[in-house]
């Protein structure tokens, strides 16, 4: 049985709320196309649009539920079907990020070359435990992505979890500032003892 402090995931529901901006204007556009032609298809293809992308919106915003576990050993990333530990000494450190930032953040360390298959298992190794969708993928060209990020609640930190080897993950904690916090005390206590030690 692991003990230690346990962070849960957040959810924010980004691509829904952006969704039913769009297609509640779509839906408008079509009532007001039927009523001035007459033909009922002017209200149905927005609304069966309207209904597709809510389930393509709520899949995408439904996330991973993670757990992060603090504990005497290090940090314990849990979620369903992979969990990863990473001592003290992988973890380099821990900062708040918001969703455009840690987009930025993961194409530095794509390069334009690397076939697509690469690219996207390096972007999905990087959001495995993060429940937010940060927008690496956008089905409406990019539009839906520049709605999110301009919501009030988009900036809602993340957080960057950097390891060594060059590993770096993007976690999405309800209490973000919260766990940043325990993770630098603990590292802080840990290099301490280590430095007694060795002295």
């Amino acid at each position: 049985m692991v003990r230690g402090k346990r962070f849960r995931t957040k959810r924010l529901w980004h691509n829904t709320k952006a969704w039913s901006y769009v297609g509640s204007a779509l839906v408008m556009a079509g009532i007001i196309g039927s009523f001035s032609t007459g033909k009922v298809l002017f209200i149905v293809i927005p609304v069966m649009i309207l209904l597709a992308g809510y389930v393509m919106a709520y899949l995408r915003d439904r996330g991973n539920e993670c757990q992060y576990i603090v504990d005497e050993k290090g940090l314990w990333l849990r979620t369903t079907g992979t969990d990863l530990r990473a001592g003290f000494d992988e973890i380099i450190d821990a900062s708040l990020v918001d969703r455009s930032a840690s987009r930025d953040y993961i194409r530095q360390f794509i390069k334009d070359e690397e076939a697509k298959q690469v690219t996207r298992a390096r972007e999905q190794a990087f959001v495995r435990f993060c429940s937010v969708d940060i927008g690496l993928r956008s089905f409406t060209f990019g539009l839906g992505r520049r709605i999110i990020d301009r919501m009030p609640n988009s900036k809602d930190d993340l957080v960057l979890l950097r390891l060594s080897g060059g590993r770096h993950l993007v976690l999405s904690p309800q209490y973000n500032q919260d766990l940043v916090d325990t993770l630098t005390r603990a590292l802080v206590s840990q290099r301490g003892r280590t430095n007694s030690v060795a002295g």
